[in-house]
């Protein structure tokens, strides 16, 4: 049932592809301080409190969806899945629901659509949560542990720095999409020819992280709102996994 290095590589190019297209579609959208028009509000706004809470419970939701999926993988139903071929198409078909997902939460967030931006997280996080649940097959639970705690931390420092410096990270954001891009090519020349290394995924780890900071940072410009809190939380969700997900190939390479 393991997919090696080579898949749990695949799984993570699959996470940095949905983080581009969400972005993308929000570049589009002609902002300069946040990715959400703010002057077609419908939605009631909420207390700062509560719309932190329903960030942090939304992107608890992902992780819970993600454990769903890992559980899933794991089961010999599963297995037999892959043993006839049919978990393939069960891949790229949450892939695109991924990216479906991210379309209508984008939507959701320019008119303010409470109903549209729920059913929107709903796919997102379910399929999404399935596709990275492919990246912990490999691994023991004492090294998920260790790298949900690394995780964890990452996403609590950068976040604050993101809130406390936050035209630091404004200027290092288009630079960090540069090296991602550029990373990955070099991981994707050094997959075919069958190179395991470590310094590719800590340059990632850097740059994810300083995601982190920057969209902590964009959550505070933008109005209080049910639909703004699901997409900022979509996108600090799919920061966290890359980081975890690039995090546990190191440990996995040392074990």
């Amino acid at each position: 049932m393991a997919f090696g290095y080579n898949g749990r590589k695949l799984v993570s190019y699959g996470a940095v592809a949905v983080l581009l297209k969400g972005r993308s579609m929000n570049d589009i959208q002609g902002y300069q301080n946040g990715p959400i028009e703010t002057g077609a509000s419908r939605a009631k706004e909420m207390s700062p409190r509560a719309y932190n809470l329903v960030m942090s419970a939304l992107i608890f939701l992902g992780f819970c969806a993600m454990g769903a999926g890992a559980y899933f993988t794991s089961t010999m139903s599963f297995a037999r899945m892959m043993m006839s071929g049919a978990a393939l198409p069960l891949v790229f078909g949450s892939f695109i629901l991924t990216i479906v997902g991210m379309v209508m939460m984008s939507a959701a967030a320019s008119k303010q659509s409470v109903g549209l931006s729920l059913v929107g997280y709903v796919v997102f996080a379910s399929t999404f949560g399935l596709t990275a649940s492919f990246g912990l097959a490999n691994y023991d639970l004492p090294t998920i542990n260790t790298a949900f705690i690394a995780t964890a931390a990452i996403t609590f420092v950068f976040g604050a720095l993101g809130v406390t410096f936050p035209k630091f990270f404004q200027r290092v954001y288009g630079i960090g999409f540069g090296i991602l891009l550029a990373t990955i090519l070099v991981e994707i020349v050094l997959m075919f020819m069958g190179v395991s290394q470590s310094i590719t995924d800590l340059i990632v780890i850097v740059v994810f992280a300083g995601f982190i900071g920057y969209d902590t940072y964009v959550a505070t410009t933008v109005p209080p709102t049910l639909p703004n809190a699901v997409l900022m939380a979509s996108n600090l969700f799919v920061d966290i996994i890359n980081v975890f997900l690039r995090i546990l190939n190191i440990l996995g390479r040392r074990d």
